[in-house]
């Protein structure tokens, strides 16, 4: 009885020690290898210096539209980006339309968001009746100077030139007139020199919407 009782209490402390003893410690977490994503060193976007908020014009028409109200409708900001093949931080804004000539005359400012400079302008006119093409638009057009390319477009005439005004001195301009819906719509964008094909791609557009 006394070698059994002795050997019980000599498990007993056996049990007590491991039951007070330190766990052991848990498998450390693996590593994380997953790199954090650097901050972007790009400035902010928004409005420059001298900009204004830009506006939403309305879509391009899909088909030339029964009355001319505005220029904006006519060429999106998207379209001439992809005639460059460059994106342009720029918005389409309708300015108030110029009533100095025979008939209104529409116009859409395209500024830049940098600087508040105008990147395009776009004029566009329609004068009652379907008179010769070539002598309207020369008359829309006084400043259009040389060298004169001409574009070829269906069922209109299209050009490009140098613009003389001294306000928009090195600039381009592509013109187009038409005959659409009983009278002779004319469009002129002003835009810095651009490759012979951009100006093709913009004179089948707005000759298209005419």
């Amino acid at each position: 009885m006394g070698n059994r009782g002795g050997i019980l209490t000599t498990a007993g402390a056996l049990a007590l020690l491991t039951a007070c003893s330190t766990p052991a410690p848990a498998a450390p977490s693996p590593i994380s290898v997953t790199k954090p994503v650097p901050s972007s060193d790009a400035p902010a976007l928004g409005n420059g210096p001298g900009s204004r908020p830009p506006t939403t014009p309305q879509p391009p028409p899909p088909r030339s539209p029964d009355k001319v109200t505005s220029a904006c409708p006519f060429l999106g900001v998207t379209e001439i980006s992809a005639a460059m093949g460059a994106a342009l931080d720029t918005w389409a804004e309708e300015a108030k339309a110029d009533s100095g000539w025979r008939v209104p005359v529409y116009r859409c400012d395209y500024p830049s968001r940098v600087g508040g400079r105008q990147v395009h302008q776009l004029y566009i006119a329609a004068v009652p009746g379907t008179g010769r093409l070539a002598a309207t638009l020369e008359e829309f057009a006084p400043d259009c100077g040389t060298p004169v390319e001409q574009i070829s477009v269906p069922a209109g005439t299209a050009r490009s030139c140098r613009s003389t005004n001294p306000d928009k001195e090195g600039d381009t301009m592509v013109l187009v007139a038409k005959k659409s819906h009983g009278q002779t719509r004319l469009a002129e964008l002003d835009l810095r020199p651009q490759r012979a094909e951009v100006y093709a791609k913009i004179a089948q557009l707005l000759g298209d919407r005419l």
